[in-house]
């Protein structure tokens, strides 16, 4: 009878022996998927971490981490630990994040050094420039060094012309305590030069009142003139120097450059320029000057600009856009047979090419010389930030950096950061 009765159904051991396996499947299959998880998890985690690097080998960053990413990860990580994120993994995130870190430290303690846009903070001192120097050295990405250390570098100039006017600002002081009569047209020229030169607010504010008391007192009694107050403005080889070179302590004679000055102002006038401001190169001294017509006079009122390179022919043109940042698909069309040659394109699009008879305009051309029917400034990215001028035939730039180019005027960072502050569309460029 109870062999009939397990005829009709499995015995218990047979019964428990199939729930076993199945047990054991599911637990295999949960395993096996749980590993097989982890494994892409931390493929994905890899991939994101190398992805912040542009040399994985040599461990140098991008110049743009992906911080989105890179919290992700840290956040995964902390929530898992090493049940899910292998040990390699944990260990190359910390080092991405070392790095990071290390990068944005180098960098806050530049920005600690200024006081605003125009200044540098009290306390700054050159020991405390140098080892920041140092410390910016161990940034191995070579823009993100470069656009550091440009900083440091302004600072440094700051500093140090700052140091220099300070000296010169007291010991005509000085003298001047002693004697009133030993202020000249010189001195009282290189004086409020030097005085605008101060880039610390607190040393600034200690010569206000002398400065002011020098120059009434010369004014009063010397009776200064139109061009003794021009003389005031003119910065010349007391300006920032380039930031590929060093400062030099100014030493200059503002009767020279006020010299210079005449000979510009009459260069002008015979080309029959009338126009408020014009920005003139002076292609045998290699300067470059922002000129204002005072009284029928034109006066580099902030100094020359010194001018690395230029490929640019003698005559006028108009400045026709000040560049501060360059769209992806900003475009110049260079057709000449077009009507609208020279034309700036803000954010080109094929509606646009197309209502200025425009067609074919993909090409990648850097030389804006070549490039047709349309030059896109993508294509060249030491443009992004320039200065576009033309002159209904030929188009050209100023900017700093990068290849030279025929109509293509070379000039530092920091001087076309300054220029471009000052300078607007419509101004007229004059080459001689």
């Amino acid at each position: 009878m109870k062999d009939k009765k397990y005829l009709k159904g499995t015995s218990p051991s047979v019964h428990y022996l199939l729930l076993g396996a199945k047990v054991i499947a599911i637990v295999t299959a949960v395993i096996f998927f749980v590993m097989l998880s982890r494994g892409v998890v931390n493929a994905a985690v890899t991939a994101k971490i190398n992805g912040q690097y542009q040399d994985k080998s040599n461990k140098v960053l991008k110049t743009r981490v992906d911080s989105g990413s890179v919290s992700f990860v840290g956040k995964l990580i902390k929530v898992s630990g090493n049940n899910i994120i292998t040990k390699n993994n944990v260990k190359r995130y910390q080092e991405l994040e070392r790095y990071i870190d290390a990068r944005s430290t180098r960098s806050n303690q530049v920005s600690a050094l200024f006081d605003g846009k125009s200044d540098y903070k009290d306390g700054v001192s050159s020991g405390e420039i140098n080892e920041l120097d140092k410390k910016l050295l161990k940034e191995k990405n070579q823009d993100v060094y470069q656009k550091q250390r440009n900083r440091l570098d302004m600072i440094q100039i700051w500093f140090e012309q700052t140091q220099d006017a300070n000296g010169y600002i007291s010991k005509t002081w000085d003298k001047f305590n002693d004697n009133n009569a030993s202020l000249n047209i010189k001195k009282i020229s290189m004086v409020n030069a030097y005085y605008k030169l101060i880039k610390n607010k607190t040393i600034k504010k200690q010569w206000t009142d002398a400065v002011s008391k020098m120059t009434d007192y010369y004014s009063n009694h010397k009776g200064a003139s139109a061009r003794v107050t021009a003389a005031k403005e003119q910065l010349d080889a007391l300006r920032n120097s380039p930031l590929t070179e060093k400062y030099k302590p100014a030493n200059v004679d503002i009767i020279g450059t006020l010299n210079k000055s005449d000979n510009d102002s009459d260069t002008l006038s015979n080309a029959g320029l009338t126009g408020k401001t014009v920005l003139y190169y002076d292609s045998s001294s290699s300067k470059l000057a922002l000129m204002t017509n005072v009284n029928g006079n034109y006066v580099a009122e902030d100094g020359y600009i010194s001018v690395s390179n230029s490929r640019v022919s003698s005559g006028k043109y108009n400045i026709k856009k000040v560049i501060t940042s360059a769209g992806s698909n900003d475009a110049i069309i260079t057709d000449s047979s077009n009507s609208s040659f020279g034309q700036y394109l803000n954010n080109a699009t094929d509606s646009t090419l197309e209502s200025n008879d425009i067609t074919d305009a993909d090409n990648t051309t850097s030389d804006f010389n070549s490039a047709t029917p349309v030059f896109w400034m993508k294509n060249n990215s030491s443009l992004s930030k320039s200065i576009y001028f033309s002159n209904g035939s030929t188009i050209g730039f100023i900017y700093s950096g990068g290849s030279s180019y025929n109509n293509g005027l070379q000039i530092s960072s920091s001087d076309l950061s300054s220029l471009q502050s000052k300078i607007s569309s419509g101004t007229t460029f004059y080459a001689d």
